[in-house]
């Protein structure tokens, strides 16, 4: 089966899918998708031998509430238009935003009513509704090392997965909520094209300082409510 072949499968399936519903968040221009409650389990899969040691004890985590999550990185031309900044090493429009720190990306989801997933919603997320990832080759998903020709990536030229979202691994790094092992560090999820396979997966994860700002680390935002409605519970609360 050709890439376009599989891409437009998916694309049905994703757009057929109960409760499959996507919106564009007027503020940045970008698309995010409703991904469901539910649970899947965290750390590396058994028999994975090339866990290195980082990943997150293997547990079951419920997923208690869905949420909101970008479809793609956020990109350059979301980037500018948000923050009036271009940061990034690789220039283009559609490519990820790179080269942001921890603060400003939480600025930036801040700023569009939204904020950076935990870690558990990125993982639940990026397995897009399967107890692991698809078979296909990760080329096929992913930039990473041996296809990248050490750059990014317009975003959304992989497959997407089963949630509809493209990159969840590969292309750049991405920042989510959670405290990492050293003070003030936080966690990076999914590889970039800067890096071998063995880095490229769904429990693999680095600790960095927030002010750390590389060519190969982005983010996407997520929300437990649409923007508005957030807005909206808010202003009847306070009546």
């Amino acid at each position: 089966m050709s890439l376009k072949v599989m891409a437009a499968v998916l694309t049905a399936g994703i757009l057929a899918a109960p409760g499959g519903s996507s919106k564009v968040n007027p503020k940045d221009g970008l698309t995010y998708q409703w991904i469901p409650p539910g649970s899947y389990f965290t750390g590396c899969l058994p028999g994975d031998t090339e866990c290195y040691g980082l990943e997150r004890h293997r547990e079951k985590i419920i997923v208690a509430s869905g949420f909101w999550i970008g479809r793609t990185e956020v990109t350059q031309a979301a980037y500018m238009r948000v923050m009036n900044a271009d940061p990034s090493y690789y220039k283009g429009a559609d490519l990820p935003a790179e080269r942001v720190g921890w603060t400003d990306a939480t600025t930036y989801c801040s700023r569009i009513g939204m904020r950076l997933p935990t870690e558990s919603e990125w993982e639940y997320a990026a397995y897009g509704g399967t107890a692991e990832l698809p078979k296909e080759p990760l080329a096929s998903l992913a930039w990473y090392d041996p296809n990248s020709k050490d750059s990014t990536h317009p975003v959304a030229t992989k497959l997407p997965n089963g949630y509809g979202l493209w990159d969840m691994l590969g292309n750049v790094w991405e920042w989510v909520q959670d405290a990492g092992k050293g003070p003030g560090e936080h966690i990076l999820k999914g590889g970039s094209f800067y890096n071998i396979s063995r880095d490229v997966r769904v429990s693999g994860r680095l600790s960095a300082p927030p002010d750390l700002r590389h060519r190969d680390i982005g983010f996407r935002c997520a929300s437990s409510a649409w923007p508005e409605e957030e807005s909206a519970s808010r202003s009847v609360t306070r009546r």
